[in-house]
């Protein structure tokens, strides 16, 4: 690989050549001068270069023209962080006199600094206080706590139409970008660590998610999922119509329960109860992070996430336990994930009663038949809210391994509800059916 000027090189000795240009930074490097990993991890990457918005300065290597966008964007930062690096100083001082020990330190330090230098600049002579009112803000603010401050939040007339009309510039902002599905086609069918990083550091996932915003979005959705698994698509519960509308900012304003029209307040909630108190930031800050990400395809910033989605998308309409196996012609994976829940001792009993073959239940239950039915709908539910919070906390799958274990433990995790739900009827109608009997 080159690593002249004038040509690729490795994005962490760009970054280590551009950090060195920045004095008065020391607490937040590492003894070789670069900037240490938390630094990259809960500073640079999401709050200076904004990698979630600019994938292609995440790429492990970058060209000429990337890699001086990234010098550029870093150095254009330095006065900022400067005073996060004076700001990170105050912050562990006063967590010592507050006797706060919740989190590490730096992943829970460094973003706030971050905020303070972009609020208030240099520390001045109330530094001290303004550090301790802050932590005190953060690691005081328990779930029910948080809530309570998001609703009165977005209850606010004059925030409300703001962050109303933010989401929906940004949701405007984000033009359709070119389809190719090539990279996520090769991955389902090889599922090698080469094809995912490939797919991971391609734009194919948000590509799909703005898509679905054109008009006839869900129809051209379809006409991807049977390109690639030769199944035709039903109903995955993602969006009322033909194309994705703009989420509402209240949960009161929701119009049904389809996962890519979630309201803001609904998303952020969520956050609230995943993040321990000390690692989160403040409820305006939740929200605005939550409108750039409602923004993006599939309502996930990180690319590797849509992708990672869009993979769910695919192999979804494979899901369909009641049918018995997948079709010839299915990618390998996907008709082992749907054999995985097919033999599960319900389902079997199920397929068995719709046949007329198991005398006690000649009308199965007609929930877990619907259940079953849209199992599909259910699973992709089940992994847009795992790979949400891996975003809200800057996640990613390590290789293709990790892809599968996550595709494949949410199938079972989904399954395993159903299970508990048949086992919680058959209790409930246990006097009927020992009459019967």
């Amino acid at each position: 690989m080159t690593t002249e000027s004038g040509g690729p090189r490795l994005r962490s000795a760009v970054l280590t050549q551009a950090w060195e240009r920045i004095d008065g930074v020391e607490v937040l490097s590492s003894a070789d001068g670069g900037p240490l990993t938390r630094t990259i991890k809960k500073l640079i990457d999401p709050l200076v270069i904004r990698t979630a918005a600019r994938p292609r300065l995440g790429r492990p290597v970058l060209d000429p023209a990337t890699a001086a966008e990234l010098t550029e964007l870093l150095l254009a930062d330095a006065d900022r962080l400067r005073a996060t690096a004076a700001w990170f100083t105050h912050l562990k001082r006063q967590r010592r006199a507050l006797r706060i020990t919740a989190g590490n330190v730096q992943d829970v330090c460094f973003p706030l600094a971050y905020e303070l230098a972009t609020g208030f600049g240099s520390p001045g002579p109330d530094a001290a206080e303004t550090a301790a009112a802050a932590l005190r803000d953060l690691h005081g603010e328990g779930s029910a706590v948080g809530v309570d401050q998001l609703t009165s939040y977005l209850a606010d007339p004059r925030h409300s139409a703001e962050l109303t009309a933010e989401l929906r510039r940004r949701w405007q902002a984000e033009s359709a970008v070119p389809q190719d599905i090539t990279a996520l086609g090769a991955f389902v069918d090889e599922l090698s660590d080469s094809a995912w990083r490939v797919l991971a550091d391609s734009a194919a996932g948000h590509a799909l998610g703005l898509m679905l915003r054109q008009p006839g979005g869900a129809r051209r959705l379809s006409e991807v999922v049977r390109e690639i698994s030769g199944l035709r698509a039903p109903d995955l519960g993602l969006q009322r119509g033909d194309r994705t509308t703009v989420p509402p900012l209240n949960r009161s304003d929701e119009t049904g329960t389809e996962l890519l029209e979630r309201s803001v307040e609904r998303r952020v909630r969520a956050t609230l109860r995943r993040l321990p108190p000390d690692e989160r930031v403040s409820v305006e800050a939740l929200v605005d992070d939550e409108l750039t990400r409602v923004a993006a395809g599939f309502g996930l910033c990180l690319p590797a996430l849509a992708a990672c989605f869009a993979l769910g998308v695919v192999l979804a309409p494979a899901l369909r336990p009641l049918d018995g196996a997948a079709p010839a012609g299915v990618p390998e994976f996907a008709r082992r994930l749907n054999a995985q829940v097919a033999r599960e001792g319900y389902v079997l009993h199920a397929r068995r009663a719709l046949a007329g073959a198991t005398p006690l239940t000649p009308r199965p239950d007609a929930e877990l038949l619907r259940d079953l039915r849209e199992f599909a709908k259910h699973f992709l539910g089940r992994l847009w809210v795992r790979l949400h919070g891996f975003d809200v906390r800057g996640d990613l799958p390590a290789d293709a391994t990790d892809v599968r274990d996550l595709v494949t433990g949410v199938v079972r995790s989904t399954s395993l509800d159903l299970r508990t739900k048949v086992r919680r009827s058959l209790m409930a109608r246990l006097p009927e059916l020992e009459a019967v009997s």
